[in-house]
C-alpha cells in the first residue's frame, strides 16, 4: 500500500472512532507508520486528507454502482446490495460524529458528499423506472422522485434526528430502505 493509500485508510479508521473534526494530525501520521513531515508531503492540510478521504469514498462507490447496475438484479436486491455496501464502506462517514462534523465544520466537503448522494439516488431511480412496468412509477419524473427520496434521507439519517430518537445509523438506514423498497418496488 502506497504511503498516500496508509494516509487515507488511517483516516477512514480514526474518523469511524472519533469524527474528523477530532482526529489530529498526528494521530493520521502516527496511525499511518509515517512522520508528520511525511505526511504533510502528500498532503498540505488536515482538511486535504480528509477530502481525498471522501474521494476514494466515492469514486469507489461510484464503480461499485455501475457495476451493480450492469447485473440486472431484481429492484430489491440492487436496493439491499447498494445500502449493504454503503453501511460497510462508508461506516467512517456515516457515524453521529463524522456526519456532524462534515455538516459544521467542513460543509464543502458536505455539500460534495450531497451532491454524490443525489446523483446516485437519481441514477438508481432512473434505472429502476426504467425496467418497471408499473405505468404510475413511470410516469413520475425521476428528478422529483429523487428530491422526495433525498427529502427523506436527509430527515431521517441525521446525527440531529438520529440522537434524539436514539437510532443508531444502520437501524435508520435499514428501516428507511424497507419503506422505500414498498413503496417502490
Amino acid at each position: 500500500m502506497s504511503i498516500r493509500d496508509r494516509i487515507i485508510h488511517s483516516c477512514r479508521d480514526l474518523a469511524g472512532s472519533k469524527g474528523f473534526y477530532s482526529l489530529t494530525v498526528d494521530e493520521l501520521a502516527a496511525a499511518a507508520g509515517i512522520s508528520k513531515r511525511t505526511l504533510y508531503r502528500y498532503f498540505p492540510s488536515k482538511e486535504a486528507i480528509i477530502s481525498a478521504t471522501l474521494d476514494v469514498f466515492m469514486q469507489e462507490m461510484q464503480r461499485f454502482f455501475q457495476t451493480l447496475l450492469t447485473r440486472n438484479l431484481p429492484d430489491e436486491e440492487a436496493l439491499s446490495e447498494l445500502f449493504q455496501t454503503l453501511l460497510a464502506n462508508g461506516q467512517f462517514i456515516f457515524n453521529p460524529f463524522s456526519l456532524n462534523d462534515l455538516r459544521v465544520h467542513y460543509p464543502f466537503l458536505w455539500e460534495r458528499l450531497d451532491r454524490f448522494r443525489s446523483q446516485l439516488i437519481q441514477e438508481f431511480l432512473t434505472y429502476i423506472i426504467a425496467k418497471r412496468e408499473r405505468p404510475t412509477l413511470q410516469q413520475i419524473n425521476p428528478v422529483l422522485l429523487t428530491a422526495v427520496v433525498q427529502a427523506s434521507i436527509q430527515a431521517t439519517i441525521n446525527p440531529d434526528f438520529l440522537l434524539s430518537n436514539q437510532l443508531g445509523f444502520e437501524e435508520a438506514a435499514t428501516q428507511l430502505r424497507n419503506f422505500w423498497i414498498a413503496a417502490l418496488l
